[in-house]
């Protein structure tokens, strides 16, 4: 008796140890999310594998108009990203990427957002809960799941039927010893052996895409959190979250037995009858095959949770800026701006503007001409992506931002540093024709000797005043319309 009560309380002891270290981790993650937000984020270098989703989605399914790479590397915008990047899962912070791709032309979808923000400021406990699940999706050093949003159809198996006859053949062959025990022995372990074997070259060969199905079951366990909170019924968002759930919440069970790990005698027998009967990889690819018949809604499902975690991101990002402020969106082609400052400078200068023309920004060197001007490009981009801007006040026209800035030459196709500007110039002189555009030049075609430079720069800015653009350039030359003096 005493033995007995003995082992009941050592048990009772090991679980409450085992609650108190829960409620201590969760208590610990809690407070690690409060005191980061409105913080800037430590810079973390893995822009590389959560920019493969925005790539992919440039290939496969993006917007006619985007920030294209040229722009992108001109303004430092992984900088800026990173400055922004508060996200906790990976899904997040490959969506806030893409988000700073795709400029709204339509200001519904920047209203949406915004009114998000508005529900989750007035309710930070929510937001908390909310960035809570967010944490627990992960944010793995590799985030393998990209490549299965929008490559999900390469990675099924070729003839899964064959899985299926492999896995019944020992249970066969057990019948089998009835009649003749030593053939059906001889069978059964060639069976076992030949399973073995198969599963674990296949294994190895699918080894990245386990890993994406592991995080999609991370994804859906989220999708599920976040609907059952209620939080953001009556949003689109929200819609979008609770029917992608709805359409692959059956396949949790197939996930599971992919998703956990070894740890205890017995899973590591489940693991060898996983083996035997090629379970894992006849799941891994039903599962495949589900989200591959359902494409549309797993890319949806995947941007619905992964903007929750943008959105909440670009809250933390207002909260850690000395200011800002929300873009007013106009139909006249200008632009003005009090108090713009650049959000990648300690100390930055601020800066006040109107353009309603083309315009030319000189002055000396090192007075801030470059500098200037990639601060306007920047939040005309945050303006149309994230609805915010680094200024008291913010005005535009809807556009599409294009630059040219940092050329260098191109030794390897043996291309010369002016050929190589002539060819950036000539991509932004293309798109005039196809939709409105803010761009920004500095020191344009510096490429080549002073007089050449003059006339071929007037041609170049003449014809793109005769289009539908403004168009900002700083220049040594003289002549200016502007100069910021800063």
């Amino acid at each position: 008796m005493g033995q007995g009560w003995l082992v009941v309380i050592l048990a009772a002891a090991l679980i409450a140890a085992i609650i108190v270290s829960h409620i201590r981790s969760e208590k610990k993650l809690r407070g690690r999310i409060e005191a980061q937000f409105g913080k800037k984020p430590e810079p973390v270098d893995e822009t590389t594998h959560i920019a493969a989703y925005w790539k992919n989605r440039r290939t496969y399914d993006a917007p006619k108009h985007y920030i294209d790479q040229m722009t992108w590397d001109d303004l430092d915008m992984d900088k800026v990203f990173q400055m922004m990047d508060a996200c906790q899962s990976s899904v997040g912070a490959a969506q806030l990427y893409a988000m700073l791709h795709e400029p709204c032309f339509d200001v519904a979808v920047l209203e949406q957002r915004e009114k998000l923000i508005g529900m989750l400021d007035a309710d930070p406990n929510m937001r908390l809960k909310l960035q809570d699940f967010l944490a627990k999706m992960g944010r793995p050093s590799h985030h393998a799941l990209a490549s299965l949003v929008y490559e999900v159809s390469e990675k099924r198996l070729k003839r899964p039927w064959l899985y299926t006859v492999l896995a019944l053949l020992p249970i066969l062959f057990i019948g089998l010893v009835f009649l003749n025990a030593y053939a059906g022995a001889i069978l059964i372990a060639a069976s076992v052996i030949t399973n073995g074997v198969i599963y674990y070259r296949i294994f190895r060969r699918i080894e990245t895409e386990m890993e994406a199905v592991k995080q999609f079951s991370a994804l859906l366990w989220g999708a599920r959190k976040i609907v059952d909170t209620h939080a953001l019924d009556g949003l689109a968002l929200g819609r979008d979250i609770a029917e992608g759930y709805k359409l692959f919440k059956h396949l949790g069970g197939k996930l599971s037995g992919l998703t956990k790990e070894k740890a205890s005698d017995i899973d590591a027998l489940t693991e060898y009858v996983r083996i035997i009967f090629l379970t894992n990889i006849r799941s891994y690819n039903r599962v495949i095959r589900a989200l591959d018949e359902n494409t549309g809604a797993f890319r949806k499902l995947y941007r619905s949770v992964g903007e929750l975690d943008a959105v909440i991101a670009v809250m933390s990002f207002r909260k850690s800026l000395p200011y800002y402020c929300q873009p007013k969106f106009i139909t006249d082609s200008r632009i003005e701006m009090d108090d713009i400052y650049h959000p990648l400078i300690e100390k930055p200068v601020e800066n006040s503007f109107v353009m309603a023309r083309g315009c030319l920004v000189s002055g000396s060197n090192a007075s801030g001409k470059s500098t200037f001007i990639k601060a306007v490009a920047i939040s005309a981009i945050l303006a149309q992506t994230v609805n915010t801007c680094l200024a008291h006040r913010f005005v535009m026209r809807p556009a599409l931002v294009m630059t040219s800035m940092a050329v260098r030459d191109n030794v390897t196709a043996g291309e010369s540093y002016f050929v190589t500007e002539i060819k950036s110039l000539r991509r932004i002189l293309d798109k005039l024709s196809e939709v409105f555009c803010l761009c920004f030049i500095d020191e344009i075609l510096k490429g080549t000797n002073t007089a050449e430079r003059i006339a071929a720069s007037a041609a170049t800015l003449k014809f793109m005043y005769g289009h539908d653009c403004l168009c900002a350039a700083a220049t040594h030359d003289g002549g200016a319309d502007t100069n910021t003096g800063g």
